[in-house]
């Protein structure tokens, strides 16, 4: 059955609002960066140069990008393969009717509510090289004077452990609420099937939770493409771009150093083409398994 016109435009005044301020705060500036990729202007001066396609050729030769990239990618994968494992182990585990599970789910949960400064300024000095508590680790695994964060071989694997620490919470949450929101019933009858804990998880609470593990995968992909801020205070992508991210060589290379928004556009279009590669499909595909359901 066709909506009547009028309850179309009612529609639209309640999407109105909304539309309005992504339309203002994402919409419009993505549209900006596209045209200013184009050109050669470095923001200070008034006189915008047309490039053509000259930044995005020149994207395509800059190894620095293309390996902040693979760090990207590299980051989504691990994130998919520990932090939501871990995630997931956690929400079965305060799942259970724990006396004072709500104190493990706050602590867990705790770093996400912590403003990104804080957490890279706490981290900063507890991996410090000059007596930061890491200090036994580090020397523990072989770093140099320079610490966990100042060796090239071990600041990534550190800034990933970083990051896990702050998501694994998020994720928890996000899973928690599909393991509760599984059938008990289930659970009862697999038991009286003879069915033991590892079964149960294996053929009651994973398929519970699909959806949920959808979810945070999709989240994990998508906010390892784009992070920044963590990352950038931490390192600033450093030592010699061994953490450098999609994120933090536009900064570095647009804004803070070479002074080249154009070129940082660019890179940016980049970066927002290979996130929408990433997100586009796994959307889809979550929407025809909603309406296969």
């Amino acid at each position: 059955m066709t909506p009547r016109p009028r309850r179309i435009s009612k529609a639209w005044l309640f999407v109105a609002p909304a539309l309005a301020v992504f339309s203002a705060f994402a919409l419009l500036p993505i549209l900006q960066a596209l045209r200013l990729s184009f050109f050669r202007w470095g923001g200070a001066r008034p006189e915008a140069a047309w490039r053509g396609l000259g930044n995005y050729a020149e994207a395509f030769g800059d190894g620095v990008f293309w390996r902040a990239v693979l760090h990207n990618l590299l980051l989504a994968a691990a994130s998919i393969m520990v932090q939501i494992p871990l995630a997931l182990f956690l929400a079965v585990l305060l799942a259970a009717p724990l006396r004072g599970r709500w104190i493990f789910r706050t602590a867990y949960f705790a770093p996400m509510v912590l403003p990104t400064a804080v957490i890279a300024i706490f981290w900063s000095y507890a991996l410090d090289a000059n007596g930061g508590l890491a200090l036994p680790l580090a020397r523990l695994l072989g770093a140099s004077g320079e610490g966990l964060l100042g060796e090239a071989r071990t600041a990534f694997a550190t800034v990933f452990a970083v990051i896990s620490w702050r998501y694994v919470g998020f994720h928890m949450v996000i899973l928690l609420a599909g393991v509760l929101a599984v059938p008990g019933e289930l659970y009862e009858a697999a038991a009286l099937d003879g069915a033991g804990a590892l079964a149960r998880f294996r053929h009651v609470t994973l398929p519970g939770v699909r959806g949920a593990l959808a979810v945070s995968a999709l989240l994990s992909v998508v906010g390892s493409i784009k992070y920044f801020d963590l990352v950038y205070i931490l390192t600033a992508g450093g030592p010699d771009h061994a953490t450098e991210l999609g994120a933090t060589w536009i900064y570095t290379t647009g804004i803070a150093e070479g002074q080249r928004w154009g070129y940082g556009s660019a890179l940016a279009v980049l970066l927002l083409a290979l996130a929408m590669a990433a997100a586009v499909p796994a959307l889809l595909a979550r929407q025809r398994r909603e309406v296969a359901a």
